[in-house]
């Protein structure tokens, strides 16, 4: 974006949401000079995403009502054009009479979330980025070798021998972090031997805007609602995350598209009508992770860097982004002189403990009462689904911690 400089206040360790997010701002709001090394290339600048990708192929990812607005505050004016909202939320256990519904309208709200594909979002933070390129400058195709700090700096090495200083390095590689590793943070992991497959779906009929999570014996089925092709307005389609066992995932991996869709078929129901299509279908292995702390001299951790959770609340980006929202407070209450002092950073991790040791809780909480057959939790479990759909106060607090807020609403 600007010619090389090789001292910044920030430098950032990865170009992905979270760290998009924390750059735009910073930049926005702040006279800072930011840095953000990113290992892969530079992004296209003469094709669309629609271009370079099936409609049916593009990850997606659900942004809390907190959330979206923390990035429409940033500039992102099209999130809510290029997402889809979700308006209603169904909560059901397979096989059981428990469940229970979120309705947006309830709450005196035009949604309770949106759902984005994560290219979409990726490109409007570049997009809004784009106009402050006199503070930021990109390295692609980079890597972080080396790292020195001193009292009052720290000293970056990439792997083509260019060296970085700044007053603060933020980590934001995601769970796998070398930079991370390569600093010797300890991470604490609990594989829950699951994977969580992942695919988009095209539908015959409309999704309604609805949010569905069903909870099965091996784990939870969620779909959720995308924005349809605008070229084919009846197109409409929803993003798929199904929790497996490791064993049943690699068999339902090997299925053809029309064994796929049949078998989910029989998982899910059919409250979203028949599925037309599926799009590219992949898998990841679910691992809980938690760095055991979020800062180290100089340095601050933030989003899977700092913890990955069970995607069984789908909060994993939103935790990231309450992350970024800390530590640009902590920043700036700093008046932007020494931001990597440990003052600062103390403060960011004092915001962070309990939000994150929480959600980690809760999630955990919510896999091992919700993923097995055992009968007095199956039991347990739809009884507390059936009272909490009954109890309008209960429902405003989980409503309000749906959309990343804590309490109730109104």
């Amino acid at each position: 974006m600007t010619a090389v400089e090789k001292s910044f206040d920030l430098v950032i360790a990865g170009g992905g949401a979270v760290g998009l997010t924390l750059a735009l701002a910073i930049i926005k709001r702040s006279q800072l000079k930011v840095a953000v090394v990113e290992a892969g290339e530079a992004p296209s600048t003469d094709s669309s995403i629609k271009d370079s990708s099936s409609f049916l192929d593009l990850r997606s990812v659900a942004l809390s009502a907190q959330s979206t607005q923390i990035l429409t505050e940033l500039g992102l004016s099209g999130l809510t054009d290029l997402g889809c909202a979700i308006t209603h939320i169904h909560v059901s256990d397979q096989g059981h009479f428990g469940r229970c519904t979120l309705h947006a309208q309830d709450y005196q709200l035009d949604a309770l979330g949106q759902v984005i594909e994560l290219p979409a979002l990726v490109n409007l933070l570049q997009t809004e980025i784009e106009q402050y390129s006199e503070q930021l400058t990109f390295f692609y195709q980079a890597s972080i070798q080396q790292i020195h700090r001193t009292a009052d700096q720290v000293d970056i090495t990439l792997n083509d021998k260019q060296v970085l200083t700044a007053s603060l390095l933020a980590i934001a590689e995601g769970g796998s972090s070398q930079t991370r590793e390569l600093l010797g943070i300890k991470v604490q992991l609990k594989n829950y031997q699951q994977s969580a497959i992942v695919a988009n779906v095209a539908l015959f009929d409309d999704h309604k805007n609805t949010a569905y999570e069903r909870f099965t014996s091996q784990g939870p089925l969620a779909l959720l609602p995308l924005k349809a092709d605008n070229q084919q307005t009846d197109n409409y389609r929803s993003s798929l995350v199904w929790t497996l066992s490791r064993s049943e995932c690699d068999l339902v991996l090997g299925l053809t598209d029309q064994q796929f869709i049949a078998r989910l078929q029989d998982e899910f129901g059919y409250r979203l009508g028949k599925i037309k299509a599926i799009g590219k279908r992949s898998a990841f292995p679910l691992i809980q992770s938690k760095a055991l702390q979020h800062i180290h001299h100089r340095t601050a951790l933030l989003g899977n860097a700092c913890q990955t959770l069970h995607p069984i609340a789908g909060q994993g980006l939103n935790l990231g982004l309450r992350d970024v929202n800390e530590l640009v407070r902590a920043i700036l209450s700093e008046g932007q002189i020494d931001i990597g002092q440990y003052q600062c950073l103390s403060r960011y991790q004092a915001s962070r403990v309990l939000d994150q040791n929480r959600l980690i809780t809760a999630t955990d909480f919510l896999v091992h009462t919700f993923s097995n057959d055992y009968q007095p939790l199956v039991a347990g479990r739809n009884i507390a689904l059936t009272l909490l759909d009954g109890h309008p106060r209960l429902k405003n607090i989980l409503a309000h911690h749906a959309m990343g807020y804590h309490g109730t609403i109104g």
